[in-house]
């Protein structure tokens, strides 16, 4: 990246942080228990602390390993070597799962299924029995979407290092959109075998939603301001909407400069949809990991952890997260019988936590709420409007 476009994209930067365009949409609710992690100790027996799911902002409870590292290791040799088909029928999905267990590292139990889910698009579920405890998966970090990639990419890590550098406030939010972004307009111009080699992450971005109604995603990012008005005006979904809209404007004006210079041969309006998507992925299924730095510095970090966000939100999950330095495991909590389906806790629903009306803004579903959302705010549900004292 040339000298020039560093000092006018840092110019941007500081415009932004001056108008204060980046808003709530990175930051925290209080009391929130994040993916806690210690950066840079790279010992896979050892547990980052205070282990807790969490999507996009999310939490969830913690839970010590029961079973070494080694024991799990025999154990999973002894086992017969599934095919793609035992796994899932999607061919999308069946790419990612041919990619994960290209990793030595890999674990992913027979007993573990895609398929279509009663509350839309995909999930996980049990083929056969869980014991409480038992490992699901076993997901390297080398094959999870971080700041890292982002800040190490050759192309642009200069810019979004010098975000991180100038503390743009969601800065952690907009390099990894920014990425993923880029990445994906990327794998759209190179055909064949050729992608897997050159986008590391191509298996999982392409199992993912890129445009809205793919796999039942629908989110106020993708609104026309018309139906903003219509359809959230008055209503305590209103505000959180219109923060997270100019926060994703703010991003597109600066990110159109990073990718353009990356990707000569695409335009604005695909930069915009990319970015736009990007933005909805990573509010829907990104984790928040609290972070340690060398110098003892802690922060917050997104990342995006393939095949644990295929499983559907759930208050009263039937299973628990552990996270390690250099890989994430999915168990079992409690007994699991054959066909059921598999869910994680990724906010916990709580009013004081994340009230309804941002559950649908952040994540674009409500949990529990079979209706669809459009018919509640046609209705005014009190979901989304107070009703008078």
């Amino acid at each position: 990246m040339t000298g020039f476009v560093v000092v006018t994209l840092l110019s941007i930067l500081l415009q932004l942080i001056a108008c204060e365009a980046f808003v709530t949409c990175g930051q925290r609710q209080r009391n929130t228990h994040l993916l806690a992690a210690k950066k840079k100790k790279k010992s896979s027996s050892k547990q980052r602390q205070s282990a807790a799911a969490g999507k996009g902002f999310g939490k969830a409870s913690s839970v010590a390993i029961t079973v070494s590292p080694e024991q799990e290791q025999q154990q999973q040799q002894q086992q017969t070597v599934p095919t793609l088909s035992t796994y899932t029928d999607s061919p999308t999905h069946a790419i990612l799962i041919q990619w994960l267990l290209q990793n030595p590292t890999t674990f992913i139990s027979p007993k573990f299924t895609i398929k279509e889910s009663n509350l839309g698009g995909y999930g996980g579920f049990s083929s056969q029995d869980f014991e409480d405890g038992e490992l699901i998966f076993r997901i390297p970090r080398v094959c999870c979407v971080t700041s890292d990639d982002a800040l190490s990419d050759e192309t642009v890590g200069e810019i979004f290092h010098l975000a991180k550098q100038k503390r743009v406030p969601s800065y952690e939010m907009l390099i990894l959109c920014g990425f993923i972004a880029k990445e994906y307009l990327l794998s759209k111009r190179i055909k064949g075998n050729k992608r897997s080699s050159v986008i590391k992450h191509w298996a999982y971005l392409q199992s993912i939603p890129w445009k809205q109604g793919e796999l039942g995603q629908d989110h106020v990012i993708y609104w026309s301001e018309e139906k903003i008005e219509r359809m959230l005006g008055g209503s305590l979904a209103y505000n959180d909407a219109m923060l997270i809209r100019k926060t994703v404007d703010s991003a597109i004006k600066l990110l159109k400069d990073v990718i353009k210079p990356t990707i000569q041969d695409t335009n604005d309006e695909e930069i915009e949809a990319a970015v736009k998507a990007s933005f909805v992925i990573c509010l829907s299924r990104s984790f928040a990991e609290e972070v340690e730095s060398d110098d003892g510095a802690i922060g917050i970090e997104n990342a995006l952890l393939p095949l644990l966000d295929v499983l559907q939100h759930s208050n009263n999950p039937n299973t628990s997260l552990e996270s390690y330095d250099d890989y994430i495991l999915l168990r079992a909590k409690g007994d699991i019988s054959g066909g059921e389906e598999l869910y994680h806790c990724y906010q916990e629903e709580r009013e004081d936590v994340i009230p309804p009306h941002k559950f649908f803004t952040r994540y674009g579903f409500i949990p529990g709420v079979r209706s669809p959302v459009e018919e509640l705010l046609e209705s005014k549900s009190s979901l989304f409007f107070p009703k008078a004292k």
